[in-house]
């Protein structure tokens, strides 16, 4: 299935107050994060709150990634240190920075944000599962007060040869009561917040529980030094925020790269290494957090490279390290209510606006109770349920979610997931060969027909055997080669196809090969002998496609639109003209299942019609409807086609009526200049005679609730709606005092009485002793009163 490529609403205001929540917590969770990555490269401190601001600022704005923030990341730290290390200095890498963000825009140009695509939604599961275990892991000193290790690296065996069973033992010598407190009464708050009892509550509903905890925690920590100042928690307990004491120390803290250094070879080596992992890193966070994402919202990848790019280069311009989306920030705002990319720009907002107005309020906030806020992230990221949901998908579903998880524990993120799609890929590989084709036969009208249906991926495994089943083909056989489904297909199989076809030829075998999409329409292009039969085929099954791109649509903007879809009451029947080719539901902007409908041709209500009979029926009976709406158009070819008296076998026969309302009104239609104007005002006195015999219908004559009928003409060049406002009982009561008369020997006489159907010329009621009972139209001036 064809990638959507609409842009997801990210710019919905209805989700200010989730964002603004989104954004205060993922920044409350930055700040520490931005400053360890800092301080694991070796650069400068406010180099990693330079790259926080730029990442929620100038990427927030440009990405169409609706729930990522963007900023510094752990899996870079061995990146930026390998290319100081080669570079001497940090302006040098404030260059490289810069050259690599601009690699990264001609990526988004050359539209390489496909390589995500390569990943299997069980490894881009996995991943996220392994970061929600390593963020429960990581938290786990902080939480006993062991906060030396500040930089929260996504691996639990990190570069430079410290890992987490090192960190427990130092966290058990240093344990430290206060820390273990507030991470405690933390945890009980969060998990509180969660409770039906808050979510119902207006106000505390209203109120982010992670800045609960972060109050919480401030105040406990002073509590603490107000009972004994040996229990307050100070220096690497606490954030550690730079705090210029001046503007102009402010400003010191950007520096511009050192642009002498552009002829530098090294410069373009540390680049490359620093766009390749960014973007590798960038695209799976956006992959994930796609997946994370409560509205299904899909990222445009090749876009978010290039606000990666812009981000990288103007972070590298100001002093800040390289960037990219980060899954840990992205999660928390996410499950903080972010919905929208508000979050981010509220993110980077509040980033820049702390190191101006508030450094040292940010600088009283404790490790522990940031610890919980990502502990608790990391739980629901890596939910039990997660796992036994991919268990009982199967193993091929299992092993690459588990190896994945595996492998990014052991390893790092990027291995662990290289290895977790090297598993996917056997996998795929697998499948491929074992269900890369499936065959069926079948008879046409006694022409033999055989159907080779290809599976998602057809490689060129799979060459030897769909050829063995082509040169068995028997001659005079029809082959359907479908390839809709597929996602990829080898160059070695659509070549040995082609060239089957010139061979089938002499066989007077005919080969139609469908194919995905636009690809099998430039193919039907460059093929001037595929015959018309295979380009109808083409037609066909576009029909297929269209659908599978019409349900991912609807499930991108509302993943239970088909199960609200299925619980809809209809207030309306419509009965229309299939000649009429807008569907009701864009006609009225209505979603499927508002509007029950009938169609047929002229939009007729006719009493021997037992399919419209049914169907009002059941909708008056069973459905309940309250409006019926009889709905011609304009154009509408069944109302020309009688106007034309043409004969057309059946279809002339159930368009009499339509010729009937004609002659009825002849001396109205004559009246008109034009054989358009005609043509336009029989199309309307067609829809008020349908509302009329409508009206007589047993149906809605013993309707036990109240029903409204009314008459629509549809203008198919304007799309304009109008109501022509038929009125039944106002109406009957102008042709009872106009039109009734008897046959009597002394001539036409007035009848008495109250009209109880519609008139018509061919309307006969007969009675005993009685004549036959007419309706005629008027006459003009003087004329005689003929008989019809």
């Amino acid at each position: 299935m064809s990638t959507i490529s609409a842009a997801p609403k990210t710019w919905d205001f209805s989700y200010l107050k989730n964002d603004f929540q989104g954004g205060l917590v993922s920044f409350l969770v930055a700040v520490p994060l931005c400053l360890g990555i800092a301080l694991a490269s070796g650069a400068p401190l406010f180099s990693g709150i330079i790259a926080g601001i730029v990442g929620g600022l100038v990427v927030g704005a440009l990405s169409r990634s609706a729930v990522s923030i963007s900023g510094p990341e752990a899996g870079l730290i061995l990146v930026v240190v390998s290319s100081l290390e080669a570079l001497g200095s940090f302006k040098t890498l404030q260059l490289a920075i810069c050259v690599a963000g601009l690699m990264q825009l001609v990526m988004g140009v050359l539209r390489m944000g496909v390589i995500s695509n390569f990943f299997p939604s069980s490894v881009i599961k996995g991943m996220l599962a392994a970061i929600g275990i390593i963020l429960i892991l990581k938290q786990l000193p902080h939480i006993m007060g062991y906060d030396a290790d500040a930089v929260e690296s996504l691996a639990l065996f990190s570069w430079n040869g410290g890992n987490l069973e090192s960190l427990l033992e130092h966290a058990l010598r240093e344990f430290n009561p206060t820390a273990l407190v507030i991470a405690l009464v933390s945890l009980a708050v969060l998990i509180a917040w969660e409770q039906p009892f808050f979510k119902r509550n207006a106000v505390l509903s209203a109120v982010p529980a992670a800045l609960v905890v972060i109050i919480i925690g401030v105040t406990l920590n002073t509590l603490a030094g107000l009972l004994d100042p040996s229990y307050m928690l100070a220096g690497t307990h606490l954030v550690q925020l730079p705090v210029p004491k001046s503007a102009d120390e402010f400003v010191g803290l950007f520096t511009l790269p050192d642009f002498t250094q552009l002829a530098n070879l090294k410069i373009y080596t540390a680049a490359f290494s620093i766009a390749l992992v960014a973007s590798l890193e960038a695209l799976l966070a956006v992959e994930a957090t796609d997946e994370l994402d409560p509205l299904k919202r899909k990222t445009p990848t090749n876009r978010e490279l290039k606000a990666q790019g812009v981000g990288n280069v103007v972070s590298g311009l100001l002093g800040g390290l390289p960037l990219t989306s980060v899954i840990v920030r992205s999660s928390v705002s996410i499950n903080a209510g972010g919905r929208t990319k508000l979050a981010a720009l509220v993110h980077g907002s509040l980033l820049l606006l702390s190191v101006i107005l508030f450094p040292s309020l940010l600088n009283m906030i404790p490790w522990a109770a940031l610890a919980a806020i990502l502990l608790v992230t990391g739980y629901k990221l890596a939910r039990i349920s997660i796992f036994r949901q991919h268990f009982q998908a199967g193993i091929t579903e299992f092993l690459p979610f588990i190896v994945t998880i595996a492998a990014i524990l052991v390893t790092d993120l990027l291995i662990g997931i290289g290895i977790g799609a090297a598993v996917g890929l056997f996998f795929v590989l697998r499948e491929t060969y074992k269900n890369a084709h499936f065959f069926q036969s079948y008879t046409v009208q006694g022409e033999e027909h055989l159907r080779i249906s290809l599976g998602e991926h057809v490689s060129f495994l799979n060459k030897a055997s769909i050829m063995t089943v082509l040169k068995d083909i028997p001659v005079n056989t029809t082959v359907e080669i479908d390839g809709t489904n597929s996602a990829y297909i080898d160059r070695d199989v659509l070549g040995a196809i082609e060239n089957f076809r010139e061979t089938a030829r002499q066989r007077n075998i005919q080969l139609i090969f469908l194919r995905k999409g636009d690809d099998y329409a430039q193919n039907i292009a460059s093929q001037p002998h595929v015959s018309s039969k295979e380009a109808d085929f083409e037609a066909y099954y576009k029909l297929f496609e269209n659908n599978r791109n019409w349900v991912a649509e609807k499930l991108r903007r509302n993943p239970r639109f088909f199960e609200a879809t299925a619980q809809q009451t209809p207030k309306f029947l419509f009965i229309g003209c299939s000649d009429n080719h807008v569907s009701v539901s864009e006609m009225t902007g209505t979603a499927p299942g508002e509007v029950f409908v009938h169609r047929n041709v002229a939009n007729l209500v006719v009493s021997t019609d037992l399919n419209l009979a049914s169907v009002l029926q059941y909708a008056v009976e069973q459905l309940h409807i309250k409006h019926i709406i009889v709905c011609g158009h304009y154009g509408c070819r069944g109302v020309k086609a009688a106007m034309q008296n043409e004969d057309e076998g059946v279809v002339g026969n159930w368009l009499s009526t339509v010729r009937e309302v004609m002659h009825k009104h002849n001396h109205e239609l004559g009246a008109l200049e034009t054989e358009d104007e005609q043509y336009r005002r029989l199309v309307e006195l067609n829809v008020i005679e349908q509302v009329y015999n409508l009206h007589q219908t047993e149906t809605v004559q013993n309707a036990t609730e109240p029903l409204h009928l009314h008459g629509w003409v549809y203008d198919i060049h304007g799309g304009v709606i109008q109501d022509l406002e038929v009125d039944v009982r106002r109406d009957f009561a102008e042709y009872d005092t106009i039109f009734r008369y008897q046959v009597a020997p002394e001539g036409l006489r007035r009848l008495a009485g109250n009209l109880h159907q519609a008139p018509s010329i061919y309307s006969v009621n007969t009675g005993a002793g009685r004549g036959p009972i007419i309706a005629i139209p008027p006459f003009d001036g003087d004329a005689a009163l003929g008989v019809p």
